[in-house]
């Protein structure tokens, strides 16, 4: 098998696993939803880095698409990484728009490759190499060295050493500047692949399910207490981790026990209850004349534009329309 040869069958045959990684954390794997899709969308970056050498030797016809591509995925590795450590760390439930920034340079740098037609590609794979280790860098001083010893941080420091392997090979392969390098290169680069596909498999913290037996009368009961008795959804911005922290049960318990009781996701029943109680004051005499912004404040809402739109979604109708409706079916 000559190396061009070899260095597509590798590729594929890692494009695919890390296309069946991808998949199982996009679409199967439901528990932690922002979680899951930030580790599916970085198998896909790895997908995309690897598949280049597809493009540059296969279909050199587009060969630059190609090229452009596996930059933008190969760039994406460190943001996406760092996403998926930070929820991990932080329990976050929704992301700042600034991390959306960390999309620039692989945007960028797609753009130049496309436009010049590889001229600068190899710079932009290089800056890229540079980004990466800069990532990872931070990614081990702010996630792996401080981690204690459990199973979730077993997968997170086999998925980060990994990660860093694969850079260190990426290195190679870039600076080798010949075909022996890219297929030796991507030979590694697969292994790396198959190594966290099949420990993905036996890990119990990536392919666990939530055991609905966990569900217990009692953990049901403490939830509905404190959203239906203790009124919690009142405090402003209530996350799922600070109501999972102020009950002391895990988040993706919360999840699914409030898909249990009221078949909706926990912000959707935060909401639903707000704008619940909103509908009964405004039902009431005494609220007739209060400004509508000023209830949903005291319920909970930090924007009005926040408790418009879910209003919108609960009732199908504005706020103003429905004020003006049940007044006229109340005080006529």
């Amino acid at each position: 098998m000559n190396p061009s040869t070899a260095l597509i069958v590798f590729s594929s045959i890692a494009v695919t696993s890390c296309g069946f990684l991808a998949s199982y954390f996009l679409f199967i794997k439901k528990e932690d939803r922002l979680k899951d899709m930030s580790l599916g969308l970085l198998f896909i970056a790895i997908a995309f880095r690897i598949a280049k050498s597809i493009f540059y030797y296969a279909l050199p016809e587009i060969s630059s698409i190609g090229v452009g591509l596996g930059f933008f995925g190969f760039s994406c590795i460190g943001p996406l990484a760092l996403t998926y450590f930070n929820i991990n760390h932080n329990k976050l439930t929704n992301l700042k728009p600034t991390t959306f920034l960390h999309l620039a340079f692989p945007i960028i740098g797609f753009i130049i490759i496309l436009i010049n037609s590889n001229a600068y590609a190899y710079n932009m794979y290089l800056l890229a190499n540079i980004s990466l280790a800069a990532y990872l860098g931070f990614i081990a001083n702010q996630f792996i060295i401080k981690s204690k010893a459990t199973e979730l941080s077993k997968w997170n420091n086999v998925l980060f050493y990994a990660l860093v392997v694969l850079a260190v090979i990426l290195i190679y392969q870039l600076l080798g500047e010949n075909i022996n390098a890219y297929a030796i290169g991507i030979g590694l680069s697969s292994l790396v692949i198959y190594f966290l596909f099949f420990y993905a498999l036996q890990s119990p913290v990536v392919t666990k399910k939530v055991n609905t037996k966990a569900l217990s009368p009692i953990l049901l009961q403490k939830i509905k207490t404190a959203i239906e008795d203790d009124q919690i959804f009142k405090q402003p911005a209530i996350s799922l981790a600070q109501f999972s922290e102020a009950i002391d049960t895990p988040t993706y318990l919360v999840s699914k026990a409030t898909k249990s009781i009221y078949k909706k996701s926990f912000p959707e029943v935060i909401n639903s209850f707000r704008i619940q109680t909103i509908k009964q004051k405004l039902s009431q005499p005494e609220f007739a004349n209060e400004k509508i912004e000023d209830l949903a404040y005291d319920v909970g809402f930090n924007t009005a534009s926040t408790f418009y739109n879910a209003f919108k979604k609960e009732t199908s109708m504005s706020p103003r329309a429905y004020q003006k409706e049940i007044q006229e079916q109340t005080f006529k």
